[in-house]
C-alpha cells in the first residue's frame, strides 16, 4: 500500500520527532525518501524514508520515533538505543541540543505613558459698556439789540410845521421790536476711542504625573545551580 504522506512532503517543511524535539527543515523531495539539512545535531544532510512519518501539521512532519531512538548511519536516519557504549561526546552532544530547544521564556511588561490634551474653558473676560449722564457747562457768544432813548430839542420851523399838520394832542405809541441771537443745543455721536480685546494662544509646560507598573523577575537559584544573567541587549529603533 503507498504510503498516504509521500504526496504531502514539500521543501521547507520542518522535521521533528514524535517527542516535539526539532531535527531541521527539508531541502529536498525524491520518490519516497526526503533529505533533511544538516544541522546541531548531525554534521551533514541526512534523508529520511516517508515511511517513519506518523502525521503531518500543516508545515509540520512528526516522525514515529523519539529522538533518542534514532541515529544517523551512511546518510540514512535509522532506529537506535542510546547506549552507555556509545561516545559520551555524542550524549552530551544531544543533551546541549535540547537545553537549547527547550529554553523558557518569561516577558515581562510594563505600561507606558501617554499624555494627550483637550480644551475646556477656564474662565472668561467680559467687557461691559455703560450709558451715563453728565452736565457740561458752555459758554457761548450771542449777539442782542439794545434800545437807546434819546432827547433832542426841535427847531421852530418844525415845530411849527408839525403843529399845522393836525396830531397835537393826540395819542399816539411807536413799537420797535427788540431783538438777540438765543442758543441752539444739537448734540451728535462722535467715537473718542476703541477698546481692542485680542485673544491669543501661548505654549506653557504642564508638569504632570502618573503612577505605572512594571514587572521585574528574580533570578533565584536552588541547589547546586550557577545561573549567569545576561545584560539586556538594546534593539534599534
Amino acid at each position: 500500500m503507498a504510503n498516504p504522506f509521500v504526496d504531502q512532503v514539500r521543501e521547507g517543511m520542518e522535521v521533528r520527532t514524535v517527542d516535539g524535539h526539532k531535527l531541521g527543515k527539508v531541502v529536498s523531495v525524491q520518490a519516497d525518501d526526503f533529505v533533511v539539512e544538516k544541522g546541531f545535531f548531525f554534521p551533514k544532510d541526512y534523508m529520511i524514508s516517508c515511511d517513519d512519518i506518523a502525521e503531518v501539521r500543516e508545515d509540520t512532519l512528526v516522525l514515529l520515533k523519539r529522538r533518542e531512538e534514532l541515529s544517523i548511519e551512511g546518510g540514512v536516519l535509522s532506529s537506535r538505543g542510546l547506549t552507555h557504549q556509545e561516545p559520551l561526546q555524542s550524549a552530551l552532544r544531544l543533551e546541549e541540543a535540547e537545553r537549547t530547544e527547550e529554553a523558557a521564556r518569561l516577558s515581562l511588561h510594563e505600561e507606558q505613558v501617554q499624555a494627550t490634551t483637550h480644551t475646556e474653558q477656564v474662565g472668561e473676560v467680559r467687557i461691559h459698556k455703560d450709558v451715563v449722564t453728565e452736565e457740561r457747562q458752555l459758554s457761548v457768544p450771542v449777539k442782542r439789540e439794545v434800545v437807546t432813548v434819546e432827547r433832542v430839542p426841535v427847531a421852530a420851523e418844525r415845530a411849527r410845521s408839525d403843529a399845522s399838520a393836525g396830531k397835537e394832542f393826540q395819542e399816539e405809541s411807536i413799537v420797535i421790536p427788540i431783538r438777540e441771537e438765543v442758543v441752539d443745543i444739537q448734540k451728535r455721536s462722535v467715537v473718542t476711542e476703541e477698546i481692542v480685546v485680542m485673544r491669543a494662544t501661548e505654549e506653557t509646560e504642564a508638569p504632570v504625573s502618573a503612577t505605572i507598573r512594571r514587572e521585574v523577575a528574580e533570578v533565584i537559584s536552588e541547589g547546586e545551580v550557577e545561573a549567569h544573567e545576561v545584560p539586556l541587549r538594546k534593539t534599534g529603533t
